[in-house]
């Protein structure tokens, strides 16, 4: 069993590597990013102008991806968009 003093520690790490945020290629700013033990929450601030969602991903601060998500999402005129990821580091 990996400890919680080893589990904190992964997520702290995790946490301070994370350095963007990218719609569709595009850098989006990471407006709230929070850490509660083995927890993480990031937000980012509102994009606006995309008519359609086709990639999203966390970089870290190498630019290399953390996670990612494809889709084919279509968005209505006039609509702004955030994102939130959460993490949980477990055993």
């Amino acid at each position: 069993m990996i400890s919680a003093y080893y589990l904190e520690r992964t997520a702290k790490d995790l946490f301070e590597r994370i350095s963007s945020i990218k719609l569709n290629g595009q850098e989006v700013e990471i407006i709230d990013k929070q850490r509660d033990g083995t927890k993480i929450s990031l937000l980012s601030r509102r994009a606006e102008g995309h008519k359609r969602i086709e990639h999203i991903a966390l970089y870290d601060e190498l630019g290399r991806v953390i996670t990612e998500r494809r889709s084919q999402i279509d968005v209505s005129e006039n609509r702004s968009l955030d994102f939130r990821f959460t993490f949980e580091v477990v055993s």
